[in-house]
């Protein structure tokens, strides 16, 4: 969560200086206004994303006689032992998020406060339609302010038509261009996202370029640019209004005044608008996680195991018909047949470890045709290579710890990402993850699961593991062998 907290702000922080530097002096005021809606979202997303990236592939030297020397991994050896880190009080998990909660809670019941009051206030008023608006005409001296397609303008003003058409089409600018949604949007972002103080900025950049558009649509008629200035200053010492309202008595600003008098330059702004193309993906990639696949290591296998595992079996060479005959009869002997959730009746072989390797040796002395005999009978026989150890990177290591990314088994058990703060990444021996797709991911947070082996736990089952790699199935399963198949 820190982790992604400092992303967001510092991501939040770059395109606002992308912004103030780049693009906020070109009148290019309708794409300035889906940039920086855009770049809110981005900043809270972008670090949620991951991104596989390949592992640095490394040769492994596998000595002749693993048998009896089955640690490769001096470094993973002589690894410390895992040291616990609840000698310190923990603060509890929920305590964070109980107070983000609060905050949150109060922030949104602040905005509704104030949709509430707008809302209140046209209640009973005199509504006359202007145009694709409406005005709201109010009893007392109220500065003129918009509210979706709702101008809220002083009554007596209005009898006496003293309300400048300038201020008029100004509101209903803001009206026509749904200004009131991206307020309404950026309030309710900020009251979720407190935590990012650059977001106040962005309200306020938002607000600001609003005012632009707006002064730009009014200044697109007949109103003269020096005639609208002062008529803007003129409205310096007026009541301000609600927060979530657009009002001609925003704060006038000289950056306001010159955006009125600022030329088009059409290559400057594509220039700049190519820039900001370019930056967000590259921006993506830098924020975005990164989890890492395991690729198999290049290994440089033992002797002794590659000419047994490899023996070439030539044409002519076959087992007899007898052992064909008791190849088949074993496995069908130790085969039971059960019916699944569906009414299928599916076949499941149990067969003891040195059963298997008996079975495995016929099988590798069969020739093709016996082989495709095998294959026909949805019989699948396969033997793992011996078990290696190999300790991952400390970045690797450190992805891991992440809850959205991965799912993580510790020997065989399913713990919490928080587990593996007892450990280093030396600790680790043996590891692989797979994808959750489909059906698989339904209820889960975590987008990988990950099975990782201590080394005591893979000097405890290594010999086991040497010994028990044949795996001989039915109905063409081939995989990781359940531990409930042992007898």
């Amino acid at each position: 969560m820190v982790s992604y907290l400092i992303k967001s702000i510092v991501c939040s922080g770059l395109l606002l200086v992308v912004y103030h530097f780049i693009l906020e002096r070109e009148k290019m005021l309708r794409f300035n206004r889906f940039y920086l809606l855009l770049a809110m979202v981005f900043t809270l997303l972008v670090p949620l994303a991951t991104i596989d990236m390949p592992s640095q592939v490394v040769e492994e030297l596998v000595p002749d006689n693993i048998a009896t020397v089955p640690t490769v991994h001096t470094a993973a050896v002589n690894a410390p032992l895992p040291v616990s880190r609840y000698d310190k009080p923990v603060i509890p998990d929920y305590l964070p998020w109980l107070a983000y909660g609060i905050i949150s809670t109060v922030l949104l019941l602040r905005i509704g406060i104030q949709i509430l009051t707008v809302l209140r206030s046209k209640s009973g008023r005199r509504i006359i339609p202007f145009e694709t608006a409406k005005l709201v005409l109010m009893p007392d001296d109220t500065p003129t302010y918009s509210f979706f397609n709702f101008i809220f303008i002083s009554q007596k003003a209005f009898d006496f038509e003293a309300v400048p058409k300038e201020i008029l089409a100004h509101e209903l600018a803001h009206s026509k261009q749904a200004h009131s949604i991206d307020i309404l949007f950026t309030e309710v972002l900020l009251a979720f996202c407190w935590f990012n103080p650059l977001f106040l900025l962005y309200r306020r950049a938002i607000r600001l370029n609003h005012e632009y558009l707006a002064d730009d649509a009014v200044l697109a008629g007949p109103t003269g640019v020096k005639e609208y200035q002062l008529l803007l200053l003129d409205t310096l010492l007026a009541h301000r209004t609600t927060a979530l309202v657009s009002s001609f008595n925003y704060p006038v600003t000289k950056k306001r005044l010159a955006m009125m008098t600022t030329k088009i330059n059409l290559r400057n702004q594509f220039i700049k608008k190519a820039l900001v193309a370019l930056l967000l993906p590259v921006l993506a990639f830098v924020v975005a996680e990164k989890t890492y696949s395991q690729q198999a290591a290049t290994k440089k296998e033992p002797t002794s195991e590659r000419k047994a595992e490899n023996v070439p079996v030539s044409g002519n060479e076959a087992v007899s018909e007898a052992e064909m005959e008791d190849f088949f009869a074993t496995i069908e002997k130790n085969t039971r047949y059960v019916t699944n959730k569906k009414g299928r009746t599916d076949p499941v072989t149990e067969i003891i470890p040195e059963l298997e390797n008996q079975l495995y040796t016929v099988y590798e002395r069969m020739n093709d045709t016996q082989k495709q005999q095998v294959k026909a009978k949805n019989i699948s026989v396969f033997r793992m290579k011996i078990p290696v150890k190999k300790a991952p990177t400390p970045e690797i290591f450190e992805n891991w710890k992440k809850p959205t990314v991965f799912g993580v088994w510790l020997n065989g058990k399913r713990v919490p990402n928080t587990e593996l703060n007892k450990y280093k990444y030396s600790d680790i021996v043996e590891y692989w993850h797979s994808k959750l797709y489909g059906a698989a991911k339904k209820g889960r947070i975590y987008k990988y699961q990950l099975e990782l082996t201590t080394n005591d736990y893979f000097d405890k089952t290594y010999e086991e593991r040497v010994n028990d790699r044949v795996i001989i199935t039915r109905a063409g399963w081939i995989g990781t062998k359940p531990a409930t198949i042992k007898k």
